[in-house]
């Protein structure tokens, strides 16, 4: 479940966006700077590997931005997507989950949510769940964010228990035609 391009992007997009988005009033945008800097401050733990620290503070900058959405969509999606790793890594599989699906609740079509969530099946042993998932991140593949790049499943360790399964040696042929 570790990428390391999901942090290189997470890096590019935190800094790059920090400061793209407007407020329109004081209140708002004393909102928006503070779940900024927990996004910030998020990435910086992840980045250590200090994912109980990004936990605590992801989760402070998404119940923020589930309040009051300020943060650009790029940016939205690196803390969902690094919150659910973290919780992923971690070993909090359900919790993981929960992120993904709830990420996809408002956010359908980016492709790394299904990824993600079909790293936590496989990680569950749900070898058909996590094929539904991988197929469907596959399938919106296009819609990554700009510099980013679909994980390869072959190299993935969630779904190293699988590589000499028929049934996902086949959907990894299929995904390869495509």
């Amino acid at each position: 479940m570790k990428r390391s391009l999901v942090i290189l992007t997470s890096i590019f997009i935190i800094c790059g966006m920090a400061g793209a988005s407007q407020a329109q009033s004081n209140s708002k945008e004393k909102i928006a700077k503070k779940t900024m800097k927990y996004v910030s401050q998020g990435s910086g733990a992840y980045l250590r590997q200090d994912y109980p620290q990004a936990i605590k503070l992801y989760s402070k900058a998404l119940e923020l931005e589930k309040r009051e959405p300020t943060l650009e969509k790029d940016v939205w999606r690196v803390l969902v997507d690094n919150l659910g790793m973290s919780y992923g890594i971690t070993g909090n599989h359900k919790k993981a989950r929960e992120i993904f699906k709830y990420g996809l609740s408002k956010d359908n079509e980016y492709p790394m949510f299904y990824y993600n969530l079909a790293c936590t099946y496989a990680e569950t042993n749900d070898l058909d769940n996590a094929i539904v998932n991988l197929k469907r991140a596959f399938k919106y593949k296009e819609n990554m964010i700009p510099g980013e790049r679909m994980p390869n499943p072959e190299t993935d360790d969630s779904f190293a228990r699988y590589l000499n399964n028929p049934k996902f040696r086949r959907v990894l042929e299929e995904l390869n035609s495509k």
